[in-house]
């Protein structure tokens, strides 16, 4: 159990109604010290403006205020459990809270909101990941044939990106991969509206991967031109598109149009802000530009000069525009399914996400194959992301400061796309030439 991940997503989600997207920490401190707890925690991350903030400026009366009395005796006996089991409750109140968005923070409310804390409820729930996980895996064995299933899986257990000592052991965190990766399998054996609902699922739960739908929407544009419909296509982006409809609407008529709001600031906020373990071209660019300093042993950066070093706001879409020049060729060549790979890159160059989100680089190994093979040129492709994971790894036996090993991971990556690029217009100025055919076995 990864406890202190677990605290925010269950406690979060747990008491969302009682201390929205910016009461977490407050309402901890103030339950904590009523229990004899905290006494050595002199500061919090003030989650409205994510400045460091003293614990005397926080008002005990308003935080219980918000509870019913019933649920405050909840909520301490929930903190009860949490406290011996995460080391340092110090540096947990710096961190920067629950972000889920408002339709999936809804549907893990409604999970946990009458459980209780228990070791054997919050392993329980970590196991929720597991399974789905296997299951995405394993339907991906079925879609892509299992040499791609099997190289697939390989690459998502063992990559350096998508992490699992940052939020391995937590509660619903790698649903959204599993959910993608499975909607992936669902096109692939043409169930469009299947896919379309699992596409809408991580959006929903994470936000960033609606990039995904980018080659998909400028791929329908182009059937649409050409009148000839893709009807898998179609009812994919149609029922990714009533997804995320029937979500927004219901949570905002549930009355949680404030929670929008909220989180709405709470985000962008968060969207400003560099962090060490981000991986993207905005954090690459911060944290070249910046002074680094040593603290305690280990290199950071001072928030004056990191705000300094942040490029202008126009940048990164910029960078994003600019890559979908690029590859818009290429999307234009590729069949739909395979097309969402040139979002990977998308992603780096519009946001930069937590190197652990970045367990999606496992469409670059499963989205190649066709029939049980890939191309010669994508097999080079995903041989060059596995040296760049590995060369990720070596980085980090070196030195496992986290600044300087996420700082080359995001150069590395980068390098790594402008490569992959590189072999994929290769791909169209000569015929790809394909490996051996493989046995798939039934389907």
């Amino acid at each position: 159990m990864h406890y202190w991940d677990a605290f925010h997503y269950f406690v979060g989600a747990k008491y969302l109604p009682e201390l929205g997207y910016t009461g977490l920490y407050e309402g901890a401190w103030v339950a904590g010290r009523e229990m004899g707890a905290f006494a050595d925690v002199a500061w919090i991350r003030d989650l409205p403006t994510y400045q460091v903030r003293d614990v005397r400026s926080i008002d005990a009366a308003a935080v219980r205020a918000r509870f019913t009395a019933e649920r405050w005796r909840a909520f301490k006996a929930d903190l009860l459990v949490f406290g011996p089991r995460i080391p340092d409750w110090r540096r947990l109140f710096l961190d920067h809270g629950y972000n889920d968005p408002p339709p999936r923070a809804r549907l893990l409310h409604l999970l946990v909101r009458w459980l209780p804390a228990a070791p054997a409820t919050l392993i329980a729930l970590s196991l929720v990941d597991y399974v789905l996980i296997g299951v995405a895996l394993w339907l991906a064995r079925r879609a892509f044939g299992p040499l791609a299933g099997a190289v697939a899986a390989a690459f998502f257990l063992l990559s350096f990106f998508g992490r699992f000592d940052f939020i391995g052991g937590s509660i619903l965190r790698w649903d959204w991969i599993a959910t993608l990766v499975a909607g992936t399998a669902a096109f692939a054996r043409g169930a469009g509206a299947t896919a379309g609902v699992l596409f809408g699922y991580a959006a929903l739960a994470r936000l960033f991967p609606l990039l995904f739908l980018v080659p998909l929407a400028i791929k329908w544009l182009q059937s649409r031109r050409a009148g000839v419909p893709d009807r898998t296509l179609n009812r994919c982006l149609g029922a990714a598109g009533g997804v995320l409809l029937v979500a927004v609407v219901t949570v905002a008529l549930a009355g949680d149009r404030a929670a929008f709001a909220e989180f709405g600031a709470k985000i962008l906020l968060h969207a400003e802000t560099a962090f060490t373990n981000h991986v993207g071209l905005r954090s690459w660019l911060v944290f070249h530009a910046a002074p680094w300093i040593v603290a305690d042993g280990m290199h950071a950066v001072d928030p004056v000069a990191m705000a300094a070093a942040d490029p202008p706001w126009w940048v990164a879409p910029a960078a994003a525009a600019l890559y979908l020049a690029i590859a818009l060729p290429l999307i234009a060549r590729a069949p739909a399914l395979p097309s969402m790979m040139y979002a990977v890159p998308l992603v780096y160059c519009a946001l930069s996400p937590a190197g652990y989100y970045y367990s999606f680089l496992v469409l670059l190994v499963l989205l190649p194959w066709h029939r049980g093979v890939p191309d010669r040129i994508r097999l080079l492709g995903m041989a060059l992301l596995a040296l760049a994971g590995a060369g990720a790894y070596a980085l980090e036996i070196a030195d496992d400061d986290v600044l300087p090993l996420f700082h080359a991971a995001s150069m590395l990556i980068g390098v790594y796309f402008a490569a992959w690029l590189a072999l994929e217009y290769a791909r169209l100025r000569r015929p790809a030439v394909p490996l051996p055919a493989v046995a798939e076995g039934p389907r």
